[in-house]
Protein backbone atom coordinates (compact mmCIF):
# COMPACT_ATOMS: atom_id res chain seq x y z
CA UNK A 1 0.00 0.00 0.00
CA UNK A 2 1.01 3.22 -1.11
CA UNK A 3 0.09 5.83 1.18
CA UNK A 4 1.33 9.94 0.76
CA UNK A 5 1.98 12.59 3.55
CA UNK A 6 1.48 16.26 2.41
CA UNK A 7 2.94 18.81 5.56
CA UNK A 8 0.97 21.89 5.94
CA UNK A 9 -2.24 22.12 3.51
CA UNK A 10 -3.36 25.79 3.28
CA UNK A 11 -6.79 25.38 1.93
CA UNK A 12 -4.87 23.90 -1.31
CA UNK A 13 -6.52 20.94 -1.99
CA UNK A 14 -7.01 21.04 -5.51
CA UNK A 15 -2.98 21.56 -5.93
CA UNK A 16 -1.99 18.64 -3.33
CA UNK A 17 -4.71 16.16 -5.57
CA UNK A 18 -3.41 17.26 -9.04
CA UNK A 19 0.25 16.53 -7.76
CA UNK A 20 -0.53 13.41 -6.09
CA UNK A 21 -2.29 12.53 -9.99
CA UNK A 22 0.91 14.02 -12.07
CA UNK A 23 3.22 11.26 -9.50
CA UNK A 24 0.82 8.54 -10.47
CA UNK A 25 1.46 8.99 -14.20
CA UNK A 26 5.07 9.78 -13.87
CA UNK A 27 6.28 7.01 -11.29
CA UNK A 28 3.85 4.66 -12.62
CA UNK A 29 2.04 4.06 -9.57
CA UNK A 30 -1.36 4.16 -7.53
CA UNK A 31 -1.51 6.22 -4.34
CA UNK A 32 -3.96 4.42 -1.83
CA UNK A 33 -4.24 7.30 1.07
CA UNK A 34 -3.30 10.85 1.59
CA UNK A 35 -2.12 11.97 5.05
CA UNK A 36 -2.13 15.64 5.38
CA UNK A 37 -0.61 16.91 8.47
CA UNK A 38 -2.54 20.06 9.82
CA UNK A 39 -3.42 23.65 8.68
CA UNK A 40 -5.99 22.01 6.57
CA UNK A 41 -8.64 24.78 6.80
CA UNK A 42 -12.14 23.51 6.22
CA UNK A 43 -13.46 26.93 5.14
CA UNK A 44 -17.19 26.24 3.93
CA UNK A 45 -18.55 30.14 3.61
CA UNK A 46 -17.12 33.46 4.43
CA UNK A 47 -18.39 33.50 7.98
CA UNK A 48 -15.90 30.55 9.08
CA UNK A 49 -13.53 33.53 8.86
CA UNK A 50 -14.97 34.48 12.17
CA UNK A 51 -13.14 30.91 13.37
CA UNK A 52 -9.90 30.92 11.50
CA UNK A 53 -7.06 32.55 13.11
CA UNK A 54 -5.53 33.78 10.66
CA UNK A 55 -4.49 37.74 9.35
CA UNK A 56 -7.22 39.75 7.42
CA UNK A 57 -4.90 39.34 4.12
CA UNK A 58 -4.91 35.72 4.13
CA UNK A 59 -8.42 35.26 4.52
CA UNK A 60 -9.43 33.04 1.35
CA UNK A 61 -12.59 30.88 0.45
CA UNK A 62 -9.93 27.85 -1.39
CA UNK A 63 -11.63 25.05 -2.90
CA UNK A 64 -12.67 22.92 0.46
CA UNK A 65 -16.00 24.30 -0.01
CA UNK A 66 -15.91 22.33 -3.58
CA UNK A 67 -15.47 19.15 -1.77
CA UNK A 68 -18.12 19.76 0.80
CA UNK A 69 -21.15 20.57 -1.46
CA UNK A 70 -19.70 17.65 -3.54
CA UNK A 71 -19.66 19.65 -6.63
CA UNK A 72 -16.20 17.87 -6.36
CA UNK A 73 -15.06 14.76 -4.65
CA UNK A 74 -11.73 13.79 -3.23
CA UNK A 75 -9.60 11.94 -5.47
CA UNK A 76 -7.91 9.40 -2.51
CA UNK A 77 -9.40 8.56 0.95
CA UNK A 78 -7.65 11.27 2.80
CA UNK A 79 -7.33 11.77 6.91
CA UNK A 80 -5.84 15.04 8.47
CA UNK A 81 -4.92 16.58 11.92
CA UNK A 82 -5.76 20.27 12.77
CA UNK A 83 -3.09 22.52 13.21
CA UNK A 84 -2.96 26.21 14.20
CA UNK A 85 -5.04 27.44 11.50
CA UNK A 86 -8.05 25.65 11.41
CA UNK A 87 -12.11 26.87 11.06
CA UNK A 88 -12.64 25.88 14.93
CA UNK A 89 -16.36 26.11 14.76
CA UNK A 90 -16.03 23.15 12.40
CA UNK A 91 -13.59 20.75 13.84
CA UNK A 92 -15.08 21.36 17.35
CA UNK A 93 -18.03 19.92 16.20
CA UNK A 94 -16.25 16.74 15.25
CA UNK A 95 -14.28 16.75 18.67
CA UNK A 96 -13.61 12.66 17.92
CA UNK A 97 -13.42 12.72 14.16
CA UNK A 98 -15.36 12.81 11.65
CA UNK A 99 -16.19 13.38 8.31
CA UNK A 100 -15.89 16.75 7.16
CA UNK A 101 -17.00 16.15 3.19
CA UNK A 102 -17.09 12.67 1.54
CA UNK A 103 -14.21 10.99 1.66
CA UNK A 104 -12.09 13.49 3.74
CA UNK A 105 -12.05 12.39 7.08
CA UNK A 106 -10.83 14.22 10.60
CA UNK A 107 -9.03 12.49 13.04
CA UNK A 108 -10.25 14.36 15.60
CA UNK A 109 -8.32 16.17 18.51
CA UNK A 110 -6.94 13.10 19.24
CA UNK A 111 -7.58 9.48 17.78
CA UNK A 112 -6.46 6.25 16.02
CA UNK A 113 -8.20 4.93 13.22
CA UNK A 114 -7.40 1.84 11.15
CA UNK A 115 -7.05 1.61 7.23
CA UNK A 116 -6.13 -0.91 5.09
CA UNK A 117 -4.00 -2.67 7.47
CA UNK A 118 -2.26 0.42 9.28
CA UNK A 119 -2.78 1.84 13.00
CA UNK A 120 -2.51 5.48 13.05
CA UNK A 121 -2.80 7.86 15.43
CA UNK A 122 -2.40 11.39 15.81
CA UNK A 123 -3.12 14.48 17.65
CA UNK A 124 -4.08 18.02 16.89
CA UNK A 125 -3.26 21.80 17.22
CA UNK A 126 0.09 23.16 18.61
CA UNK A 127 1.89 23.53 22.05
CA UNK A 128 1.27 26.54 24.35
CA UNK A 129 2.35 25.88 28.24
CA UNK A 130 -0.31 28.60 29.41
CA UNK A 131 -3.40 26.87 28.18
CA UNK A 132 -2.13 22.99 28.14
CA UNK A 133 -3.77 22.11 31.66
CA UNK A 134 -7.15 23.71 30.87
CA UNK A 135 -10.05 22.06 29.75
CA UNK A 136 -11.91 23.18 26.46
CA UNK A 137 -13.41 26.03 27.16
CA UNK A 138 -13.83 28.43 24.54
CA UNK A 139 -16.84 28.54 22.53
CA UNK A 140 -18.78 30.59 20.08
CA UNK A 141 -18.61 33.67 19.38
CA UNK A 142 -15.01 33.45 19.29
CA UNK A 143 -12.81 36.27 20.96
CA UNK A 144 -9.34 37.54 19.40
CA UNK A 145 -7.41 35.39 22.46
CA UNK A 146 -10.21 32.14 22.62
CA UNK A 147 -9.85 31.84 18.53
CA UNK A 148 -5.93 31.07 18.84
CA UNK A 149 -6.04 29.51 22.45
CA UNK A 150 -8.88 26.99 20.99
CA UNK A 151 -6.20 24.94 18.98
CA UNK A 152 -3.89 24.67 21.99
CA UNK A 153 -3.04 21.01 22.79
CA UNK A 154 -4.86 20.14 26.11
CA UNK A 155 -3.59 17.43 28.42
CA UNK A 156 -6.74 15.43 28.60
CA UNK A 157 -5.94 14.36 24.91
CA UNK A 158 -2.44 13.91 25.50
CA UNK A 159 -3.46 12.02 28.24
CA UNK A 160 -6.01 9.77 26.53
CA UNK A 161 -3.03 9.01 23.96
CA UNK A 162 -0.68 7.76 26.69
CA UNK A 163 -2.98 5.26 27.58
CA UNK A 164 -2.23 3.62 24.02
CA UNK A 165 -0.59 0.07 24.57
CA UNK A 166 -0.78 -1.48 21.07
CA UNK A 167 1.56 -0.13 18.43
CA UNK A 168 1.10 2.39 16.32
CA UNK A 169 2.31 2.27 12.97
CA UNK A 170 1.97 5.91 11.92
CA UNK A 171 1.53 9.06 14.16
CA UNK A 172 0.79 12.62 12.89
CA UNK A 173 1.19 15.84 14.59
CA UNK A 174 1.52 19.40 13.62
CA UNK A 175 4.26 20.66 15.51
CA UNK A 176 7.22 18.86 16.07
CA UNK A 177 8.48 16.32 18.99
CA UNK A 178 11.17 18.44 21.45
CA UNK A 179 14.35 17.41 21.10
CA UNK A 180 13.40 15.61 17.26
CA UNK A 181 16.85 17.96 15.75
CA UNK A 182 19.19 15.89 18.09
CA UNK A 183 18.38 12.72 15.87
CA UNK A 184 18.79 14.39 11.96
CA UNK A 185 20.82 16.39 10.46
CA UNK A 186 20.69 19.30 12.61
CA UNK A 187 23.18 22.03 10.45
CA UNK A 188 21.65 20.95 7.16
CA UNK A 189 18.07 22.74 8.97
CA UNK A 190 20.03 25.26 10.47
CA UNK A 191 21.37 26.54 6.76
CA UNK A 192 17.08 26.28 5.76
CA UNK A 193 16.17 28.26 8.99
CA UNK A 194 19.12 30.15 10.78
CA UNK A 195 16.47 31.52 13.21
CA UNK A 196 15.77 27.91 14.16
CA UNK A 197 19.30 28.22 16.33
CA UNK A 198 18.10 29.74 19.89
CA UNK A 199 15.10 27.42 20.02
CA UNK A 200 17.14 24.51 19.24
CA UNK A 201 20.00 25.73 22.02
CA UNK A 202 17.19 26.48 24.65
CA UNK A 203 14.78 23.30 24.11
CA UNK A 204 12.03 25.12 22.93
CA UNK A 205 11.65 24.58 19.49
CA UNK A 206 8.70 22.27 19.29
CA UNK A 207 6.22 20.78 21.51
CA UNK A 208 6.91 18.95 24.98
CA UNK A 209 3.57 16.97 24.25
CA UNK A 210 4.84 15.35 21.43
CA UNK A 211 8.03 14.46 22.91
CA UNK A 212 6.52 12.65 25.77
CA UNK A 213 4.06 10.90 22.81
CA UNK A 214 7.44 9.80 20.71
CA UNK A 215 8.96 8.02 23.58
CA UNK A 216 5.87 6.59 25.32
CA UNK A 217 3.86 4.99 21.73
CA UNK A 218 7.35 4.59 19.74
CA UNK A 219 5.44 4.85 16.40
CA UNK A 220 7.31 3.25 13.30
CA UNK A 221 6.39 6.42 11.64
CA UNK A 222 6.12 10.05 12.77
CA UNK A 223 4.81 12.49 10.26
CA UNK A 224 5.10 16.07 11.12
CA UNK A 225 4.53 19.82 9.56
CA UNK A 226 4.33 23.70 11.36
CA UNK A 227 7.46 24.83 10.60
CA UNK A 228 7.21 24.71 6.91
CA UNK A 229 10.51 22.98 5.96
CA UNK A 230 11.60 19.08 5.36
CA UNK A 231 13.52 17.29 8.24
CA UNK A 232 14.39 13.44 8.83
CA UNK A 233 15.09 11.72 11.66
CA UNK A 234 15.60 8.60 13.14
CA UNK A 235 15.29 7.88 16.74
CA UNK A 236 16.28 4.35 18.05
CA UNK A 237 14.66 3.58 21.40
CA UNK A 238 16.95 1.36 23.73
CA UNK A 239 17.33 2.04 26.90
CA UNK A 240 20.18 4.84 26.93
CA UNK A 241 17.22 7.14 24.76
CA UNK A 242 15.36 9.31 26.71
CA UNK A 243 12.78 12.12 25.74
CA UNK A 244 14.40 15.37 25.70
CA UNK A 245 12.32 16.94 28.30
CA UNK A 246 13.32 14.06 30.77
CA UNK A 247 17.34 14.49 29.94
CA UNK A 248 17.72 18.85 29.59
CA UNK A 249 16.33 21.09 31.83
CA UNK A 250 13.34 22.68 29.69
CA UNK A 251 12.02 25.72 29.74
CA UNK A 252 8.33 26.27 29.36
CA UNK A 253 8.22 29.32 26.94
CA UNK A 254 6.59 27.69 23.85
CA UNK A 255 8.01 28.28 20.29
CA UNK A 256 6.92 30.97 17.81
CA UNK A 257 7.32 29.81 14.44
CA UNK A 258 8.35 33.35 12.50
CA UNK A 259 7.03 31.08 8.96
CA UNK A 260 4.05 30.18 9.58
CA UNK A 261 1.52 32.66 8.36
CA UNK A 262 3.68 33.45 5.40
CA UNK A 263 1.38 31.71 3.33
CA UNK A 264 0.93 32.60 -0.49
CA UNK A 265 -1.65 31.35 -2.35
CA UNK A 266 -2.04 33.10 -5.23
CA UNK A 267 0.89 31.07 -6.62
CA UNK A 268 0.39 28.19 -8.78
CA UNK A 269 2.31 24.53 -8.03
CA UNK A 270 4.81 23.13 -11.33
CA UNK A 271 6.97 21.02 -10.98
CA UNK A 272 5.28 18.46 -8.85
CA UNK A 273 7.66 15.56 -10.37
CA UNK A 274 10.48 16.80 -8.41
CA UNK A 275 9.30 15.90 -5.40
CA UNK A 276 11.23 13.40 -3.88
CA UNK A 277 9.05 10.41 -3.27
CA UNK A 278 11.84 7.77 -0.78
CA UNK A 279 12.47 8.19 2.96
CA UNK A 280 15.10 5.50 3.19
CA UNK A 281 16.70 7.64 1.09
CA UNK A 282 16.29 10.82 3.39
CA UNK A 283 16.37 8.51 6.63
CA UNK A 284 19.98 6.88 5.10
CA UNK A 285 21.48 10.30 4.26
CA UNK A 286 20.68 11.75 7.85
CA UNK A 287 22.46 8.86 9.68
CA UNK A 288 25.44 9.26 7.15
CA UNK A 289 26.19 13.30 7.68
CA UNK A 290 25.74 11.94 11.98
CA UNK A 291 28.46 9.92 11.35
CA UNK A 292 30.64 11.89 8.96
CA UNK A 293 33.01 12.98 10.68
CA UNK A 294 33.87 9.81 13.13
CA UNK A 295 36.81 7.53 11.97
CA UNK A 296 35.20 4.70 11.97
CA UNK A 297 35.94 1.23 9.86
CA UNK A 298 33.69 -0.57 7.69
CA UNK A 299 33.45 -3.51 10.16
CA UNK A 300 32.10 -0.45 13.08
CA UNK A 301 29.73 0.00 10.49
CA UNK A 302 27.95 -3.33 9.90
CA UNK A 303 28.37 -4.07 13.49
CA UNK A 304 26.55 -0.94 14.41
CA UNK A 305 24.05 -1.14 11.97
CA UNK A 306 23.40 -5.18 12.78
CA UNK A 307 22.54 -3.65 16.42
CA UNK A 308 20.18 -1.04 15.26
CA UNK A 309 18.40 -3.34 13.75
CA UNK A 310 17.41 -5.12 16.71
CA UNK A 311 16.10 -1.85 18.20
CA UNK A 312 13.00 -0.48 17.74
CA UNK A 313 13.01 3.01 16.18
CA UNK A 314 10.59 5.65 14.89
CA UNK A 315 11.39 7.18 11.16
CA UNK A 316 10.72 11.02 11.80
CA UNK A 317 9.46 13.33 8.60
CA UNK A 318 8.13 16.80 8.58
CA UNK A 319 7.20 18.20 5.50
CA UNK A 320 6.41 21.82 4.07
CA UNK A 321 3.05 23.63 2.62
CA UNK A 322 2.23 23.06 -0.88
CA UNK A 323 4.31 25.40 -2.87
CA UNK A 324 6.07 25.67 -6.00
CA UNK A 325 9.56 24.33 -5.57
CA UNK A 326 9.08 23.41 -1.78
CA UNK A 327 9.35 19.78 -0.34
CA UNK A 328 5.56 19.17 0.59
CA UNK A 329 4.62 15.70 -0.39
CA UNK A 330 6.33 11.97 0.04
CA UNK A 331 5.20 8.62 -0.98
CA UNK A 332 6.02 6.09 1.34
CA UNK A 333 4.86 2.23 0.10
CA UNK A 334 4.18 -0.22 2.96
CA UNK A 335 4.22 -3.39 1.48
CA UNK A 336 2.77 -5.33 4.76
CA UNK A 337 -0.08 -3.39 4.52
CA UNK A 338 -2.68 -5.61 2.28
CA UNK A 339 -6.07 -4.69 4.54
CA UNK A 340 -8.98 -3.37 3.02
CA UNK A 341 -9.27 0.09 2.04
CA UNK A 342 -11.04 1.83 4.40
CA UNK A 343 -11.30 3.51 7.60
CA UNK A 344 -12.18 1.84 10.79
CA UNK A 345 -12.49 2.39 14.42
CA UNK A 346 -9.72 1.01 16.61
CA UNK A 347 -10.89 -1.00 19.67
CA UNK A 348 -8.39 0.24 22.24
CA UNK A 349 -9.20 4.00 20.88
CA UNK A 350 -12.95 3.25 21.51
CA UNK A 351 -12.43 1.69 24.91
CA UNK A 352 -9.64 4.75 26.15
CA UNK A 353 -12.79 7.28 24.68
CA UNK A 354 -15.67 5.34 26.61
CA UNK A 355 -13.15 5.19 29.76
CA UNK A 356 -12.10 8.73 29.85
CA UNK A 357 -15.31 10.64 28.73
CA UNK A 358 -16.27 12.09 32.08
CA UNK A 359 -13.11 13.57 32.26
CA UNK A 360 -13.45 15.38 29.20
CA UNK A 361 -13.68 19.22 30.63
CA UNK A 362 -15.55 22.27 28.64
CA UNK A 363 -14.76 24.60 31.53
CA UNK A 364 -11.29 26.53 32.34
CA UNK A 365 -10.43 24.22 35.15
CA UNK A 366 -10.04 21.07 33.93
CA UNK A 367 -11.26 17.83 35.95
CA UNK A 368 -7.88 16.32 37.60
CA UNK A 369 -6.95 13.06 36.01
CA UNK A 370 -6.73 9.71 37.51
CA UNK A 371 -3.25 7.38 37.98
CA UNK A 372 -3.01 5.52 34.95
CA UNK A 373 -2.83 2.20 37.11
CA UNK A 374 -6.62 3.12 37.66
CA UNK A 375 -7.75 4.25 34.04
CA UNK A 376 -5.89 1.36 33.09
CA UNK A 377 -8.33 -0.79 34.82
CA UNK A 378 -11.47 0.69 33.47
CA UNK A 379 -9.98 0.61 29.68
CA UNK A 380 -9.46 -3.20 30.20
CA UNK A 381 -13.18 -3.09 31.47
CA UNK A 382 -14.32 -1.23 28.62
CA UNK A 383 -12.65 -2.71 26.09
CA UNK A 384 -13.99 -5.88 27.03
CA UNK A 385 -17.45 -3.62 26.28
CA UNK A 386 -16.00 -2.58 22.81
CA UNK A 387 -15.55 -6.28 22.17
CA UNK A 388 -18.61 -7.60 23.10
CA UNK A 389 -21.12 -4.97 21.76
CA UNK A 390 -19.19 -3.15 18.18
CA UNK A 391 -16.49 -5.57 17.40
CA UNK A 392 -18.32 -8.87 17.13
CA UNK A 393 -20.93 -6.82 15.05
CA UNK A 394 -20.64 -7.19 11.22
CA UNK A 395 -19.13 -4.02 10.13
CA UNK A 396 -19.35 -3.32 13.57
CA UNK A 397 -15.96 -1.20 13.64
CA UNK A 398 -16.35 0.38 10.29
CA UNK A 399 -16.56 4.07 10.14
CA UNK A 400 -19.91 4.87 8.47
CA UNK A 401 -20.39 7.17 5.60
CA UNK A 402 -22.20 8.95 7.46
CA UNK A 403 -21.26 12.91 6.33
CA UNK A 404 -23.90 15.51 6.68
CA UNK A 405 -23.51 19.10 6.05
CA UNK A 406 -24.00 21.29 9.04
CA UNK A 407 -23.55 24.89 7.51
CA UNK A 408 -24.52 26.40 4.98
CA UNK A 409 -21.82 26.51 1.74
CA UNK A 410 -20.24 29.47 0.13
CA UNK A 411 -23.08 30.62 -2.48
CA UNK A 412 -25.76 28.51 -1.13
CA UNK A 413 -27.42 31.34 1.25
CA UNK A 414 -27.13 34.60 0.60
CA UNK A 415 -26.78 35.63 4.48
CA UNK A 416 -25.55 33.48 6.89
CA UNK A 417 -24.35 34.34 10.59
CA UNK A 418 -23.40 31.56 13.02
CA UNK A 419 -24.67 32.87 16.40
CA UNK A 420 -25.49 29.12 17.87
CA UNK A 421 -22.64 26.24 17.26
CA UNK A 422 -24.56 22.97 15.57
CA UNK A 423 -24.78 19.66 16.75
CA UNK A 424 -23.00 17.40 13.99
CA UNK A 425 -25.01 14.16 13.67
CA UNK A 426 -21.70 12.49 13.16
CA UNK A 427 -20.84 13.53 16.61
CA UNK A 428 -24.51 12.25 17.92
CA UNK A 429 -23.94 8.92 16.07
CA UNK A 430 -20.39 8.10 17.76
CA UNK A 431 -21.69 8.54 21.38
CA UNK A 432 -24.30 6.82 20.87
CA UNK A 433 -22.47 3.69 19.15
CA UNK A 434 -20.15 4.42 22.40
CA UNK A 435 -23.17 4.60 25.02
CA UNK A 436 -20.99 8.47 26.61
CA UNK A 437 -22.61 11.13 27.02
CA UNK A 438 -22.22 14.04 23.78
CA UNK A 439 -20.63 17.00 25.75
CA UNK A 440 -19.84 18.59 21.84
CA UNK A 441 -22.53 21.17 21.19
CA UNK A 442 -25.43 19.03 22.94
CA UNK A 443 -27.55 22.18 22.88
CA UNK A 444 -26.55 23.03 19.26
CA UNK A 445 -28.86 24.00 16.41
CA UNK A 446 -29.58 21.58 13.89
CA UNK A 447 -27.98 21.10 10.55
CA UNK A 448 -29.23 23.41 8.12
CA UNK A 449 -31.31 22.09 5.02
CA UNK A 450 -29.35 22.26 2.28
CA UNK A 451 -31.29 23.44 -1.52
Amino acid sequence: MKVAIEGCCHNKLEEIYKALEHIESVENIKIDLLLICGDFQTIRNTEDFKSLSVPAKYRTLGSFYKYYTGELKAPYPTLFIGGNHEVISYLWELYHGGWVCENIYFLGYAGVVNFGGLRIGGMSGIYNHRNYNFGHFETLPYTESTVRSAYHTRKYDVYKLTQIRQPLDIFLSHDWPTGITNFGNVNKLLKTKPFFGPDIATGKLGSIACDELLFKLKPKYWFSAHLHVKFSAVVYHDERTTSYSESKEMSSTSVENPDEINIDLDEELNNPDEINIDLKDDVNQEEENKDSNNEKTLQDYIIEDKKKEQIPCTKFLALDKCLPDRDFLQIIDFPEANGKLEFSYDEEWLAITKATQEYLTLTLNAKPLPPDNEIQRNIEEELRWVQENISQIEAGLVIPNNFQPTAPAYGQQQTFILQQPFKNPQTEDFTKLLKIQNKINPEGQSPIRQD
